[in-house]
């Protein structure tokens, strides 16, 4: 029997226990053919009953004491063959979920650009439990199923071979409509899980904006929505209902039909003299062990047929490599000093349209670099090349004067400190969110770090202090004590190299002055890069890079560039400012293209 390629990589996640498999397969084949013993037992028991003149109590009393005995050894086998097995298919979900996940870890930003967070959560989480009702049958019962058919069939055929033959038959039938119906169940079971991957991605979506929904009042639309989504699932698994139902009575009814025609026949060849009635009863009991591997290999082609494209939407996970190469990484410098250095960068998501276009900067180490320009000049995108979120697609950058590829991806982001303009918090509590910035830091280092980031006041004033805890995604705090929260991280952190992207946007005036000292106090020391819409904001920046169209227009600081009567910089600062800004027209204009 030919298996599927992503069958057989899944049951390779077997093989670390492979010998608690050989012995769950061992004890199961001893569980399901002790048990033909006692047919035997009972043809003897009946032919004596029925030809002897009187009964031997001590032969009958000597064979059931011997049957009693081997249930004694039914009872071990059971449990083993369960434990073993089970144990087996736990250890194989966590290993293969833990791997999956570590995968996911290591995929670059563009493969969560394409995905929705929900989709991919449903895969690591729904689609592995469904492939874990595969494991415990696929790898032991298959191998015990199909041995217990082969010996019955063995004995079947020694007691009587034309009986043998009509209790048979009805295998080919089998085959063929295992088959169809395999491929019917896969099909609606694929549909079904492809669904559910949406419904979830849809609710992880809903429920994280939820004040949006109910502020607009659309609860109801969403209900709609819920409602359609969930109804079309539904069909889906009432389709998967009926081929299961479908295949199982169909096959129950040839195990059922199959021993009429075997009685039968044995009737006529027990009027005959051809057989024994002790036989005839001996043959139907094996008729029950013969159909009832045959009807779980029937359950365990449903349950592969289930779980196959399950295990096919896994494996498209794992098959999916991090755009990032990292093949040549290696280097680990244990110091870095914050040199960072952009030589002829281009970069796109499509290498025939850049977002970036030959960008050249050489950033000393201690300065404070402020990258400006209209929504989608390619500032973020720019900034996010430094720790390899995106590798350049022509050019380089050089930390200290290394190649950035060249740098293992965890000692280059060891030494770089982010924060977001949507500082991401996790459940848990504060110190827990803060130790985020470095694992082993002390209680010490954390009070310092959150004074440090004008953080300490708040966090002492909350119910339990560093301990409170802060809900999902920090949804008990304010943007402001987020933010100051984000920073304080960084200042654990302590990386010489400093990413601000528009750390003091949309926040309250008291929270933006506490934030801007915090951020000056952060950036002492450290080369920055400074991402801001408000120009107030970086004023003092030693070098403001003007980006226009993914290029690098003016390049200067704001006293030399604010002179430029033609340049970006100019039209952007007068457009938040016009009112109030008089700007002197003695100094030279600085050049406007880089």
């Amino acid at each position: 029997m030919k298996i599927h390629p992503s069958i057989k990589r899944f049951l390779a996640y077997a093989k670390p226990y492979r010998w608690a498999v050989a012995g769950a397969t061992l004890a199961g084949i001893l569980k399901f053919n002790i048990p033909v013993v006692f047919p035997l037992v009972l043809k003897e028991i009946v032919d004596h009953l029925v030809s002897a003149p009187a009964v031997d109590f001590a032969k009958i009393n000597k064979l059931m004491l011997s049957v009693l005995a081997l249930y004694v050894v039914w009872y071990f086998a059971s449990y083993f063959r369960s434990f073993w097995a089970d144990r087996t298919s736990q250890r194989m979900t966590f290993d293969i979920r833990y791997d999956l996940y570590m995968h996911l870890q290591g995929m670059s930003l563009d493969f969560y650009e394409k995905r929705r967070v929900g989709s991919v959560t449903s895969r690591l989480l729904a689609d592995i439990s469904i492939a874990q009702n595969f494991i415990g049958a696929a790898v032991t019962n298959t191998i015990m199923d199909l041995t217990t058919l082969a010996f019955i069939a063995v004995i079947l055929f020694f007691q009587n071979w034309q009986l043998a033959i009509v209790a048979l038959s009805i295998i080919p039938i089998y085959a063929v409509l295992n088959s169809r119906f395999q491929r019917r169940i896969k099909r609606t079971s694929q549909l079904a899980q492809e669904k559910m991957e949406t419904i979830s991605a849809d609710v992880h979506e809903r429920l994280g904006a939820l004040p949006v929904i109910q502020s607009f009042t659309r609860e109801k639309t969403e209900e709609k929505r819920f409602f359609h989504a969930t109804r079309d699932y539904l069909e889906f698994l009432l389709a998967n209902v009926r081929n299961n139902a479908l295949a199982l009575s169909i096959i129950g009814f040839l195990t059922l039909i199959a021993p009429v025609m075997v009685v039968w026949y044995g009737v006529l060849q027990v009027g005959t003299g051809a057989l024994t009635p002790g036989g005839l009863v001996a043959f139907y009991a094996y008729l029950g062990m013969l159909y009832t591997p045959l009807n779980r290999l029937t359950e365990l082609n449903i349950m592969v047929a289930n779980s196959r494209s399950a295990i096919e939407r896994i494996f498209e996970i794992f098959d999916t490599a991090p755009s990032l190469d990292t093949s040549r990484s290696t280097a680990e410098p244990e110091k870095v000093e914050g040199r960072v250095t952009f030589e002829h960068v281009q970069f796109g998501y499509d290498k025939h349209r850049p977002l970036l276009s030959d960008i050249s900067l050489d950033i000393a180490p201690g300065m404070t670099v402020a990258l400006i320009g209209r929504s989608g000049s390619g500032k973020t995108t720019l900034a996010k090349l430094i720790p390899r979120f995106y590798d350049v697609t022509s050019g380089k950058i050089l930390i200290d004067g290394i190649d950035s590829r060249d740098l293992s991806l965890r000692a280059l982001r060891r030494h770089i400190a982010f924060v977001l303009q949507e500082p991401v918090l996790f459940s848990g509590t504060v110190a827990e969110n803060l130790r985020y910035g470095r694992k082993l830091a002390s209680n010490e280092d954390i009070v310092k770090a959150a004074q440090q980031a004008h953080a300490h006041e708040f966090i002492m004033n909350l119910p339990d202090g560093y301990d409170t805890l802060i809900g999902e995604r920090g949804i008990t705090l304010s943007g402001g004590q987020k933010q100051r929260m984000a920073l304080a991280r960084a200042f654990l952190k302590d990386a010489p190299i400093l990413i601000l992207d528009e750390a003091t946007s949309a926040l309250d005036s008291e929270s933006e002055n506490a934030i801007r000292k915090a951020c000056i106090e952060l950036m002492r020391g450290r080369t920055t890069f400074v991402i801001a819409h408000r120009l107030s904001t970086i004023k003092s920046a030693d070098l403001i890079a003007v980006l226009d169209r993914g290029r690098i227009v003016q390049l200067g600081n704001h006293a030399q560039l604010i002179q430029d009567t033609n340049g970006l910089y100019r039209s952007l600062y007068l457009e938040q400012y016009a009112p109030e800004v008089h700007v002197p027209s003695t100094q030279q204009a600085p050049a406007t293209t880089h």
